[in-house]
């Protein structure tokens, strides 16, 4: 298993954790002090990234749309930022 923090400039801490199998996501998960309303989309999240393609564009684009189509309201991060950490525990 995979690992990676990061500490948002002035916001707040993200980890992702991630296992892969044959380059593709065989578990995801996030955690850290940061909010997210509803707090569902978190899990509904991690459930969309299973089996994805370890691909850096792919997994920005797909983590950036899914919070956009949702409009998660999330407080000390961005989505972006979840695709940075997530991108680096790939790595």
């Amino acid at each position: 298993m995979k690992r990676f923090e990061y500490k948002v400039p002035g916001g707040k801490l993200l980890c992702a954790k991630v296992k892969t199998e044959d380059k593709n996501i065989s578990f995801i998960q996030f955690t850290g002090d940061f909010f997210l309303l509803p707090e569902t989309d978190l899990e509904d999240l991690e459930n969309q990234l299973i089996g994805a393609i370890t691909d850096e564009d792919m997994i920005q684009k797909k983590i950036v749309d899914f919070f956009n189509d949702r409009a998660t309201v999330i407080a000390g991060a961005k989505p972006e930022d979840f695709a940075y950490v997530l991108n680096n525990a790939l790595k």
